[in-house]
């Protein structure tokens, strides 16, 4: 029989976190949390401030952008749901020992701390935030072979959410993301030190070495062929206009999809297109690190821009250099990395 899971979300998404107040307002909208944090803190001492310091934590990184704050998130919140329910110690009481355990904990969580499928946090109801039963700390995740394989012979496809394992690459995000959380615990003077390091260091998790690995990209041939596909179906339907500028802008300029995404520190516009004094024609973008740079256009993307630019302002008289760089179909603004790549 699968155990009962006990705890609660505690924050929500980055556009709904970063608007949210400070302290113990911020839970005014989130009763179950409220609860379930009130609760935990009249038998453990300390872990209304283990809240309000993790809380704090991810403002901090909420700025830096919404990926950043989302697997920081993701870490320090399972960590204190571990720490509360299961080691039941304040973050700030936790030994070596328990932090090893906790590592052991998070590569093979029990199967009542792992979702099928993934699962919004919360649901309003009446007006309030509310616990939705269904979300976990951890979701399945399903190797495309086998997604695959299990559509090809026509079964379902297997999500069990027991023997649920992280791949060596999360549990590098893991000690990460939890050393910078014990290095800022312990700038703040809650925590006394950092002892994510040294564990790190004699972690049975964390593969070293050069090891094989496949390289997924697309070939020139299979690039070509996407290309011509888009452009097809923009010919036969306007609709598909944007999707024929991103895919040539993916491809001629070996762009993230973030580099084309609307973010809290940067929206992507028209004026971000422009010619120096010799003629030569570039793209300013904010890229990894949020470090900004220019990328070369060559002459054989100039067509899909010009064309993507004309189909802009057919649909707008006001389109001008501020506008969008990739506009939403239904409201204003450019999209986001979510938004993109569905």
């Amino acid at each position: 029989m699968v155990k009962a899971f006990e705890a609660t979300p505690l924050f929500d998404a980055h556009s709904t976190f970063i608007r949210l107040p400070m302290g113990s307002a911020m839970l005014d909208e989130y009763p179950d949390s409220r609860k379930f944090i009130d609760n935990t803190a009249s038998k453990i001492p300390g872990a209304n401030q283990d809240f309000y310091f993790t809380q704090s934590f991810l403002k901090s990184y909420s700025r830096k952008s919404e990926a950043t704050y989302r697997g920081y998130r993701n870490e320090v919140e399972r960590l204190l749901l571990w720490s509360w329910t299961v080691a039941q110690k304040s973050v700030i009481t936790l030994k070596r020992p328990d932090l090893e355990k906790y590592f052991d904990f998070v590569h093979s969580p029990p199967a009542h701390w792992v979702a099928p499928a993934v699962a919004d946090r919360f649901k309003i109801i009446g007006g309030e935030a509310r616990q939705n039963e269904n979300w976990r700390p951890f979701v399945v995740k399903i190797a495309k072979q086998d997604r695959k394989s299990a559509l090809e012979k026509g079964i379902a496809i297997p999500n069990s959410t027991h023997g649920h394992t992280l791949s060596h690459e999360a549990m590098k995000i893991c000690y990460s993301a939890l050393s910078c959380f014990y290095d800022y615990l312990t700038d703040e003077g809650y925590a006394f030190g950092n002892p994510i390091p040294a564990i790190r260091k004699q972690s049975p998790f964390l593969i070293k070495g050069v090891t094989s690995k496949t390289i997924k990209r697309l070939s020139d041939l299979q690039w070509d062929y996407v290309l011509d596909c888009a452009k097809v179906a923009a010919d036969q339907d306007s609709d598909h206009e944007r999707m024929l500028f991103v895919i040539a802008m993916l491809k001629t300029l070996y762009l993230r999809v973030s580099e084309l995404s609307d973010r809290s520190n940067w929206q992507p516009v028209w004026k971000h297109f422009w010619q120096d004094s010799d003629g030569n024609n570039w793209l300013k973008v904010l890229g990894k690190g949020n470090k900004i740079r220019d990328i070369s256009v060559p002459s054989s993307l100039e067509p899909y821009i010009r064309r993507y630019e004309s189909y802009r302002r057919s649909l707008s008289p006001s389109f001008g250099l501020n506008a969008a760089l990739v506009s939403k179909n239904r409201g204003a603004g450019g999209m986001t990395s979510r938004q993109l790549r569905r």
